[in-house]
């Protein structure tokens, strides 16, 4: 027995080891968070972390600057200001910690469905899952998420497959994890609504009605727990009319696609795309829910599949309802591949003992195939080990630090990484144009082009004539298969 336990750590160390190796291996690569890359270029991130360094130095968020996602997120990237404030290393340190914790909670989850125990099993999923283009350039909010869906996934399957209750301290775990996805993009609470509807129907058929009582709490009161920082730093600051504007009403009602078609024929038009949507850019997450479902209908009782219907319908209903099909959307769908991968899994162990050596050579093929896709199949690798002075960004970074204690405004386009490279803290509310029509925005950044108020001025495919501005700098980059020119300008 005790030859068993230790030989049973031994496998729990060699498995977290495995994940913590695959982790930093497919962020490195995949992921322009990574020091393999001059800069993380893709605007969101560029956002998140400018809003991040303003609240690192007192600026409060939503009155004094303005973005759209949820709180939890720029207090994350205000954290990783202290590592670095001109650089995402904090930011890479960060994907490390998610993907690794996706990774474990994933291959729990997979064990729940495969005979086969294998660790390198993780090996193909987390290349496939983080080369997918929805995954974008790393550092999305729907990354950054996943370790709190993946466990709320596991233990739930779990409990439905074992034919017990969920524990009240995995309730509350699965609380505080929804009030940690509520206060960073409470579109994915979707993923929780089809859980909790899950569990309602089958306490409902086997009676347990005081149960969804105490579930409900155990997960009220951790959601309370995810939600301190924010009750605290609203409080504090006295904004929550500013947090109630712009991350609830201006999400809700402003943020639209401006469909004139009528709305019950909008919902069928928006599905549709966003099917297209996931299929498109998250293919591997895609085929994985196939086969989850064939998994889940031929070998499962009702309660999985009622489970599962559920879960993985909410999550992808609720992200597409409101018709904008961003990449980066159906990454949520990435936390149903375990399932899937069970069945792939068990397929290939079949083939395997039919041969030979036949599980070597799939443990062999399994890393030499991830191998190939993490190098080959990242859209992100051609900015790899690119000289950081062929960037706009690090070029009218030089113009810039000429002058001290300069100011910048990212004009008419979403931030393209010119305060982080900089290290500059906007001064304009309204610090770059982002997908939402507020007439504010457009009047705000108007008036400090056309009054002067800040040192320089960058702007993007487009060539306006200021006033009070020379343009002394232009650059070309590309952006993925996308090339744009930026221009900078710089006070009379």
């Amino acid at each position: 027995m005790k030859t068993q336990t230790i030989s049973t750590r031994s496998r729990q160390i060699i498995n977290i080891i495995t994940l913590l190796f695959l982790s930093v291996f497919v962020i490195t690569i995949c992921s322009k968070s990574s020091p393999l890359y001059p800069l993380n270029d893709w605007d969101d991130p560029n956002c998140f972390f400018t809003v991040g360094k303003a609240m690192a130095e007192g600026k409060i968020l939503y009155r004094d600057i303005f973005e759209q996602k949820g709180p939890l997120l720029y207090m994350l990237h205000e954290l990783t200001c202290f590592i670095s404030r001109r650089t995402f290393l904090g930011v890479y340190f960060v994907e490390i910690t998610a993907c690794f914790l996706f990774l474990y909670f994933s291959y729990k989850t997979l064990t729940l469905f495969s005979k086969g125990k294998s660790i390198l099993v993780m090996a193909p999923l987390a290349a496939l899952a983080f080369t997918s283009l929805s995954f974008c350039s790393g550092d999305s909010a729907e990354e950054l998420c996943m370790p709190f869906l993946s466990y709320a996934l596991y233990v739930s399957l779990k409990s439905i497959k074992s034919n017990r209750s969920l524990p009240l301290a995995n309730a509350l775990l699965c609380g505080i994890g929804l009030g940690a996805v509520l206060w960073i993009k409470f579109t994915m609470l979707s993923f929780y609504i089809g859980i909790c509807s899950a569990f309602v129907i089958i306490y409902i058929m086997q009676k347990k009605y005081l149960r969804i009582l105490t579930s409900a709490l155990a997960i009220i009161a951790g959601m309370l727990i995810a939600s301190i920082p924010v009750i605290w730093y609203f409080a504090g600051n006295g904004a929550f009319s500013e947090l109630y504007e712009v991350y609830i009403y201006d999400n809700m009602f402003l943020y639209s696609t401006g469909s004139q078609l009528p709305p019950v024929i909008r919902q069928i038009v928006n599905l549709f795309s966003g099917l297209l949507s996931f299929a498109m850019y998250n293919t591997f997450g895609f085929i994985c829910l196939i086969f989850g479902y064939i998994l889940v209908y031929r070998k499962e009782d009702r309660n999985m599949k009622i489970a599962f219907t559920a879960i993985t319908a909410s999550a992808f209903f609720f992200s597409f309802i409101g018709g904008r099909a961003y990449a980066y959307y159906s990454y949520i769908m990435t936390v149903f591949t375990p399932v899937g991968m069970a069945f792939i899994y068990d397929l290939a162990i079949k083939a395997a003992e039919k041969k030979k050596r036949g599980k070597a050579v799939l443990k062999a093929g399994a890393c030499v195939f991830s191998l190939l896709v993490t190098l080959f199949m990242c859209r992100n690798t051609y900015l790899i080990f690119t000289p950081k002075e062929e960037l706009p960004q690090f070029r009218f970074e030089k113009h810039i630090s000429q002058k001290e204690n300069a100011t910048l405004l990212n004009y008419g386009f979403l931030d393209g990484g010119f305060y982080t490279v900089t290290g500059i803290v906007p001064d304009c509310r309204y610090f770059c144009e982002l997908n939402i029509e507020i007439p504010e925005m457009y009047a705000e950044q108007n008036d400090y082009a056309e009054n002067g108020r800040v040192d320089f001025i960058v702007t993007k495919d487009e060539k306006p004539e200021f006033e009070k501005y020379e343009l002394i700098d232009e650059c070309g980059a590309r952006y993925w298969n996308d090339i744009s020119m930026y221009y900078l300008y710089r006070k009379k």
